[in-house]
């Protein structure tokens, strides 16, 4: 019997199908499944390390209350974390080869609980930064264009037309 359960999971797992069905009923106390982290810092030599951080646990770390009743069937499990990150409020990235799918049927957990899951069901693993900027956050400014002044390449290089769209733009201008 555990031989068979052992093969059908090895099976699912190479297929890429998982399943995180139930993520707990309200009110159990079970814990929720480690996830690997690991941490990036950067080192005297310039370089950066990655290292293993088991007694850190950057979901738990969310002070998210938001709670979340979400039901999928063989969903991307890239799509899911995504818009569990945002119901959550954390900046989350995730790699462009996460091709998991997962079956999820959370009802009324909290977001880090349902992101949780799906990492841990997938296996998946954080890597969070120890790296902070000198700089607090930059906002960009470009001051305003008018249209009707300005040359193709100027529309061009400012709005993000095609070449072929700002001369239209130009050559439509009203003649004094």
């Amino acid at each position: 019997m555990m031989r068979s359960r052992q093969l059908l999971r090895s099976l699912l797992t190479s297929a890429g199908l998982f399943s995180a069905a139930a993520c707990r009923p309200h009110g159990v106390q079970e814990p929720l499944p480690a996830i690997p982290v690991y941490e990036i810092a950067p080192t005297d030599s310039g370089r950066v390390s990655i290292t293993r951080n088991p007694s850190r646990d950057p979901l738990a770390e969310l002070s998210a209350t938001r709670r979340v009743s979400l039901t999928a069937n063989n969903a991307d499990a890239r799509t899911l974390l995504l818009w569990l990150a945002q119901q959550a409020g954390v900046s989350l990235v995730v790699a462009p080869d996460v091709s998991a799918r997962v079956s999820v049927n959370f009802n009324d957990v909290s977001a880090y609980e349902a992101m949780r899951a799906i990492i841990a069901e997938t296996g998946l693993s954080l890597l969070t930064s120890g790296l902070r900027s000198p700089w607090p956050p930059v906002v960009f400014f470009h001051l305003p264009v008018n249209v009707n002044e300005v040359n193709a390449e100027a529309i061009v290089a400012r709005f993000g037309v095609s070449m072929e769209m700002a001369k239209w733009i130009v050559e439509s201008r009203p003649k004094p």
